[in-house]
């Protein structure tokens, strides 16, 4: 479970470097000396363990495309707070901060809807009708090859894309972050009918013999008019 900006280790949330660098545009070696000052700064002031919510440089590694490791650091957000407070020079210091706060807080989120049952049980819920909508779709895709497309393989991601495009009508997340993970209980129950119905009018149209492409732009009409509605009852309320 991660979005672009931050990831879960045991059930903690971490950041780092190399992610810090690429938002910022600056040579992670220049960035690697910040905060190796701040973590030798620590040493020299004893440790942080006393602290409620101590600061977690860790120490780790990361291979480049040419297979080849480098030192990095990974940051739980008091280390990335601290950490801030020495980036206010850099252009985009203030945007990168805002998101990646931000991100800390939707995955703090997404971390407390895991430990409630109710969430897990929807979820669980959702994740069926998901298995069965991914069932649906490899058909899909060999009844598109046998109607000669080339690039069938294609709508697997396509027909998630397509789903999670109606969704942002109803579930207000940004892209790159884990939809089904920060979703409330009413929200998975959107994009469990949501799904229900991408598989449906999928399965109706290779029940029916329809070429591939009609059923592609049939389902998509169909979510997409599902998605609008939902949204309609939503703002009702």
């Amino acid at each position: 479970m991660k979005t672009d900006l931050v990831h879960v280790v045991k059930n903690e949330l971490f950041t780092d470097s190399k992610v810090i660098s690429e938002r910022l545009e600056v040579n992670h070696k220049d960035l690697l000396r910040t905060i190796e000052k701040i973590v030798e700064r620590q040493k020299n002031n004893g440790p942080t363990s006393t602290l409620k919510f101590p600061q977690k440089f860790i120490e780790g590694t990361f291979k480049n495309k040419m297979n080849r490791s480098y030192k990095m650091y990974e940051l739980n957000e008091q280390a990335y707070m601290k950490l801030a407070m020495h980036l206010k020079g850099y252009e985009k210091a203030e945007e990168v901060q805002d998101a990646i706060i931000e991100s800390f807080s939707l995955m703090r989120v997404a971390l407390l809807n895991h430990e409630n049952a109710s969430w897990l049980d929807s979820r669980s819920k959702a994740k069926a009708v998901r298995r069965t909508e991914t069932d649906v779709i490899k058909q899909f895709v060999d009844y598109a090859m046998d109607q000669g497309s080339t690039n069938a393989v294609r709508y697997y991601g396509n027909i998630t894309k397509m789903t999670n495009k109606a969704l942002e009508l109803l579930v207000q997340v940004k892209e790159g972050d884990p939809i089904r993970d920060l979703a409330t209980i009413m929200e998975l129950g959107f994009i469990q009918m949501l799904d229900h119905r991408a598989m449906q009018s999928i399965q109706n149209g290779m029940d029916q013999n329809l070429p591939y492409k009609y059923i592609y732009q049939y389902a998509k009409e169909e979510v997409n008019k599902l998605a609008d509605s939902l949204n309609f009852k939503k703002t009702l309320k």
